[in-house]
């Protein structure tokens, strides 16, 4: 008798069940969308239910899947023993779009900016308000069921950390927050509730007859044919494919007009021989900011900029520095070491290190600070004094070139382009070079090397911020010396970090990387000749002005800037 009653029961539950799904129907506006235009649904579910449409990529992504191994690491095992994830697999878009949002987030206020670590304090930590999502064991057992392909627990934290901690969302979701608050994941109607991430979200649901319309755009970019499921209280009912808009970068998994990332490379050129150095930090603000830049799902977006950009570091000094080889004013005994130093911080510990612990999110607040010490050098070297002093050295500069001219008319080039010293010596020795005498220091620019080539490496830039003040300071070496072992010292980091990088597996985008290393070369051209037209103070201090302005905004120091 217990045995039909439990067979009774059951078969009751599957007609109740059977019966709902017949209630829930929908249509959609369209079969393929283009990336970033909105979608439709509309149909009807039963009367005087609540509405929740879930709007999720078909394909489901766990962290086994992720191609970057620091990131798989971290998203299998966890931080610290937390957000552990394993075999745990989410849509890595996901979208709740519902009529009563209260039951799955709740608004409230939430710290943001850097939470921990030396700079967790005002202005850096600041409060954002944002839609918290719910722990799974507060929402209802009738709502759970109506979120599509998410069923457990485990995945429920999978969404939350994908939509709520920075990592994640630069990791799975890809999509940022349009306040530096959290993604965007549970919605509904902006006309009736006008935040932020409910902006281009209509939800319209009439409960006496159950019929309901939806519109809402999913993430502007999306990876074309990707294939997005809809389902209706619970029901899938259809799935759509997304269309290209644009240029579809693969790697760096944007949509850009190739035009857009030359023209901006070609500005950066310009900037670049204007200012003598910090291309690389340009070229990764431009990554950011303009192109948006955010690499495969499963690779943080930090770890796809940071090759993509070692390559315009790889490309630029290449000329120059066959010049200077082709002239003989190429000073081995210091530059070996200091290329070597370079090649082993920059291929050994600056990237294993850097994709570990400079995630996105850290990556731009430690260049916004980097770009906060070059804009205020900058700013300094406009003042007068530093003109006059820098005045001074080029007429040393161009004393020397002179000498250089003579020394190949007069057919000395030969003779005095040798390098001569008496006898090696790893710490130091006297070196004749172009006749001058200098002191040679091969384990100094070994050991610099090093500390500069794991840096320059982690942020993905060439480091001549770095190698001239390091050289012409605390060596002592003069301009015309440093030059060319700084241009080696460049193409060593982007050679050493490139390979590295690619290795770990990383890639650059390689079509993004040859344009923005085509611009930025014909930028270098044209430079020069804009540099001679334009009052060196004015140029100086609206390059500061600009460093400085890209450090308030990845720092979040101004609360509109964020």
């Amino acid at each position: 008798m217990k045995r039909i009653s439990l067979l009774f029961i059951a078969l009751a539950g599957l007609v109740f069940a059977s019966s709902n799904a017949m209630a829930i129907d929908g249509k959609l506006s369209a079969d393929r969308v283009r990336a970033g235009d909105a979608i439709g649904v509309a149909g009807s579910i039963d009367p005087g239910q609540e509405l929740v449409v879930v709007v999720c990529s078909d394909k489901l992504f766990s962290a086994k899947d992720s191609p970057g191994p620091k990131e798989k690491e971290r998203l299998m095992n966890g931080k610290k023993g937390k957000d552990v994830f394993g075999d745990t697999a989410i849509p890595a878009s996901f979208y709740v779009v519902t009529s009563n949002p209260g039951v799955f987030a709740i608004p409230k206020i939430s710290p943001k900016g850097q939470t921990s670590g030396i700079f967790a304090f005002p202005p850096f930590k600041y409060n954002v308000k944002v839609n918290k999502i719910k722990p799974w064991a507060d929402i209802d057992s009738g709502s759970q069921v109506m979120l599509g392909p998410i069923s457990s627990e485990a995945q429920w934290k999978m969404l939350v950390y994908a939509h709520e901690k920075k990592f994640g969302m630069n990791t799975i979701v890809k999509e940022k927050p349009s306040t530096g608050g959290n993604a965007r994941m549970v919605m509904s109607d902006y006309a009736t509730d006008a935040e932020q991430w409910n902006e281009g979200v209509t939800v319209a649901l009439d409960k006496t007859t159950g019929k309901y319309s939806v519109l809402m755009s999913p993430y502007k970019n999306l990876r074309p044919d990707t294939v997005m499921a809809v389902y209706v209280n619970g029901q899938k009912i259809n799935t759509f494919s997304i269309e290209k808009s644009g240029f579809f970068f693969k790697t760096g998994n944007v949509y850009m007009n190739p035009l857009i990332v030359f023209g901006g490379a070609f500005i950066i050129g310009i900037l670049f021989v204007i200012m003598g150095a910090a291309g690389g930090l340009f070229t990764a603000a431009f990554q950011i900011t303009a192109i948006g830049t955010n690499g495969p799902v499963g690779i943080n977006a930090g770890n796809t900029i940071k090759p993509t950009n070692l390559f315009l570091t790889l490309c630029s000094p290449i000329s120059g520095l066959l010049s200077y080889l082709k002239e003989k004013r190429f000073a081995y005994p210091v530059a070996i070491p200091f290329a070597i130093g370079i090649v082993i911080g920059a291929f050994f510990i600056g990237p294993p290190l850097s994709a570990k612990y400079l995630n996105l999110a850290a990556f731009k607040f430690y260049l916004g600070m980097i770009c906060l010490v070059i804009g205020i050098k900058l700013f300094i070297e406009s003042l007068a004094s530093s003109i006059e002093k820098k005045k001074a050295m080029k007429a040393i500069v161009q004393k020397f070139n002179a000498a250089v001219k003579d020394a190949k008319e007069s057919g000395k080039a030969l003779q005095l382009g040798s390098i001569e010293f008496d006898k090696f010596h790893p710490v130091k020795f006297e070196m004749r070079f172009w006749g001058e005498t200098f002191i040679a220091k091969p384990m100094l620019m070994l050991g610099g090397g090093v500390v500069m080539g794991i840096v320059a490496s982690s942020f993905g830039v060439g480091g001549g911020f770095m190698f001239m003040p390091f050289m012409t300071t605390m060596v002592g070496y003069p301009m015309y010396l440093a030059v060319p072992i700084a241009l080696a010292g460049a193409f060593s980091t982007s050679i050493g970090g490139i390979a590295k990088y690619v290795m770990m597996g990383y890639q650059p985008d390689w079509i993004m990387a040859a344009l923005i290393a085509a611009g930025a070369m014909c930028g270098g051209v044209i430079g020069p000749k804009i540099q001679k037209k334009m009052p060196e103070i004015l140029l100086k201090r609206l390059l500061a002005g600009a460093l400085i302005l890209t450090c308030l905004k990845y720092t979040g120091l101004i609360w509109f800037m964020r």
